[in-house]
């Protein structure tokens, strides 16, 4: 094992703090979790498989003539018909706290059950890098390399989406300088366009990362928006561009316990115990899988990072 916290080693600041209070610090990070901007297509644990198959199918047909004798038949129309596969993976964290460390904790002092409250967050962590993964392999794209993103880009993705008759509603993830240059360019804009921020109660519902809605279209930050060539690669997406399986470990990790809140994760957890030198740890499991399902359902919009 190694990156134990213990009291003279990783963990020695957070005790000795403990003289002054019991408060811990958070440094800054990336909250955003992306689990309701695609579409979920289900729990696959027990289903004896990990791997989820949607069928796909064409209706894009449209009636023709009769034949004008009013006695020859037709042929049949050919239904153009596919599938697309996603498989699940395990995902794991895990975090080990000595017994000196732990015997002289206070609530919320880096303790073992602080640690463990944080397996759904780093399972929502993991969740929005494949998302933001998948996403790069949509194959539409527009934006200028090298250049700052302008309210011309979120247009021209929307026109990309629209043309190729994406369903909405409209999801864009984007970095946060992409963020920041695009309100910097709306500002120079005239006429009734306007960005509407997030609210309070918005983020109650959707959660940090959520940024307001433009022309219609609900955005996120996030910083697993990759990096390419000394670019952002953001993404913009409608209904069912991207969905995900997850498969509940309940079965497979006997005496595991729910890390989640009830079915909104699919986290489960187990202590484990070393008794020399004296070690405890709490291991976060997860299974899932994300893929793309139709890529004319989304646009990547590449500007400068």
């Amino acid at each position: 094992m190694a990156n134990e916290i213990t009291y003279t080693g990783s963990g020695a600041s957070t005790r000795q703090q403990e003289v002054y209070g019991r408060l811990l610090h958070e440094l800054l990070m990336d909250p955003t979790d992306l689990r309701s901007t695609v579409t979920n297509l289900g729990d696959i644990g027990g289903s004896g498989s990990s791997t989820l198959t949607v069928g796909t199918v064409d209706y894009d047909l449209a009636m023709a003539a009769a034949n004008a004798d009013e006695v020859t038949g037709s042929d049949n129309s050919s239904v153009t018909v596919g599938a697309v596969s996603i498989s699940i993976a395990h995902n794991l964290i895990a975090f080990g706290s000595s017994d000196l460390h732990s015997v002289t904790a206070a609530p919320g002092m880096l303790d073992l059950q602080a640690l463990a409250a944080k397996g759904a967050q780093a399972y929502a962590l993991r969740f929005t890098d494949l998302v933001m993964a998948t996403a790069d392999t949509i194959t539409a794209n527009v934006g200028t390399s090298g250049a700052d993103m302008t309210v011309d880009d979120w247009f021209s993705a929307t026109a990309q989406l629209q043309s190729s008759l994406a369903v909405g509603p409209f999801t864009a993830v984007l970095a946060p300088v992409q963020v920041t240059d695009l309100q910097a360019s709306l500002r120079s804009e005239g006429g009734a366009i306007s960005f509407l921020p997030a609210t309070a109660a918005q983020l109650a519902l959707k959660g940090s990362g959520y940024q307001g809605q433009f022309m219609g279209v609900d955005i996120w930050q996030s910083d697993s928006v990759s990096t390419s060539g000394g670019n952002r690669v953001g993404a913009m997406w409608g209904e069912n561009c991207i969905g995900f399986c997850e498969a509940s470990a309940r079965g497979s990790m006997p005496g595991a316990i729910a890390a989640g809140s009830g079915s909104a994760s699919p986290v489960y957890a187990e202590f484990v115990r070393s008794g020399d030198p004296g070690i405890s740890q709490v291991i976060h499991h997860a299974f899932v899988g994300v893929g793309l399902l139709e890529t004319a359902r989304g646009v990547n919009i590449t500007t400068d990072a």
